[in-house]
């Protein structure tokens, strides 16, 4: 009897916990291991209600950050979440030296009970899904409560998360100011409504042999996603865009003699824009990018250039 009283103690206690939660702080948090997660992390889950679906999103806000501060989304791969990309990624602390605040947004779930994107891929067509509403109303949303600049808005992502980057850029004409897709694709439904899209600065690191997202592409999808650009159309698309005039080389290797791959780097620019596509091309590389590149401190690097 004793332990059962305990027990509905407890479950009252959880209970008032949730609904203060609610009315004084004006967010909601969930119990199990998100709620371990959250603790560990010591990172705040907030979520926003867009087309009646609640959007979750995690937030870190450096205590120097100043006024008109950049903000930068960060979107994990499929079957991937928020809170490991927090773990494993080095934008926190990149924040913390820089000024800026870094949005991590979640992914809904899919059928196969995966985090994921909406870019499009075959077995995701039947979901009523906008993404790229939700990260515009996120924008909106921050923006305001955080009093952030209303121009340096910047993005990244890893494989579903870096094709969902490219498929904002072709949607967001000039909402955000740079982005940075990562061992990312094109998918060709989205690509054909793209030519119009303003151009916009872009780094990007892709695999030669990734056995996910096809360094050749996948236009006659045996994969299943869908057909997918070849990483060079990709980048001739972005050179298009930009009419770059001027290249520069260089090439970044580990220290390990053991280690096999490298990456090749082809940064393009254009006097005529101010625009540039830096290609980081990671050779004999899967579906990774290497720990010896620090590839957080490059990819703030390239957005640095163009805070305003």
């Amino acid at each position: 009897m004793e332990g059962y009283l305990y027990l509905e103690f407890m479950k009252l206690w959880y209970n008032s916990l949730f609904i203060l939660g609610q009315l004084v702080f004006g967010f909601s948090f969930k119990m199990g291991n998100h709620f371990e997660d959250f603790k560990k992390n010591k990172e705040k889950s907030f979520e926003i209600i867009v087309d009646s679906k609640k959007r979750e999103y995690y937030l870190h806000v450096p205590d120097n950050h100043p006024n008109n501060a950049p903000l930068l989304f960060v979107f994990h791969g499929y079957s991937g979440n928020a809170l490991n990309t927090i773990k494993t990624t080095n934008f926190n602390k990149l924040a913390d030296k820089n000024g800026f605040i870094v949005c991590y947004p979640q992914g809904l779930i899919d059928k196969e009970n995966n985090a994921f994107w909406q870019v499009g891929y075959n077995f995701h067509k039947d979901y009523d899904v906008d993404d790229v509403k939700f990260i515009t109303k996120l924008i909106e949303k921050l923006q305001t409560e955080f009093k952030l600049s209303k121009t340096n808005v910047f993005m990244t992502g890893f494989s579903n998360g870096g094709d969902f980057c490219n498929l904002l850029s072709c949607e967001t004409d000039g909402l955000f100011k740079a982005t940075a897709p990562i061992i990312s694709c094109f998918m060709e439904e989205f690509y054909n409504n793209c030519h119009l899209a303003r151009a916009i600065p872009t780094f990007m690191l892709n695999g030669t042999k990734d056995s996910i997202t096809f360094w050749d592409g996948d236009m006659k999808d045996s994969q299943g996603y869908g057909p997918y650009l070849p990483t060079r159309s990709m980048i001739n698309f972005r050179l298009n865009q930009i009419q770059y005039d001027k290249l520069i080389r260089d090439t970044v290797k580990s220290s390990n003699s053991n280690e096999n791959t490298l990456v090749s780097i082809e940064k393009y620019s254009s006097t005529k824009s101010n625009n540039q596509v830096w290609m980081y091309t990671y050779l004999n590389g899967g579906h990774s990018y290497p720990d010896y590149l620090n590839l957080e401190e490059q990819i703030w690097s390239f957005f640095s250039q163009y805070l305003k």
